[in-house]
């Protein structure tokens, strides 16, 4: 009688597990620590090129619609608390040549009027 009861708890428990896993918050990856905005790539799955040295990582949509990656309910995510940080890191990384360029034709501008003050 007490292996039903037990069996009728385990099956009880494993539905509710799924329940919550199924209507939890789906995590998107732009708030994960793992995601590399400017190429849409997951940093946790990668492989180094032993050649020339260069990390390729996978897409973060392949990652996702892998259940045993992340899976579509992002079992591996991780919040970014430093997203204040990285999202100008990667503008800078993607827009280095025009802030170059930018900047390059500011300083006479900056420096003159600096000077003549």
């Amino acid at each position: 009688m007490k292996f039903l009861h037990y069996l009728l708890f385990i099956i009880n428990i494993t539905k509710v597990e799924v329940y919550f896993i199924k209507n939890q918050y789906k995590s998107i990856c732009d708030n994960c620590k793992f995601f590399i905005p400017n190429r849409n790539e997951c940093r946790k799955f990668g492989e180094i090129n032993i050649i020339t040295g260069k990390y390729s990582y996978e897409s973060a949509i392949s990652v996702r619609n892998d259940e045993d990656k992340c899976g579509e309910y992002a079992f591996l995510f991780e919040k970014n608390k430093i997203k204040f940080a990285t999202i100008p890191y990667y503008f800078l990384l993607e827009n280095d040549k025009l802030i170059f360029i930018l900047s390059y034709n500011l300083v006479p501008f900056i420096l003159c009027y600096i000077f003549t003050k």
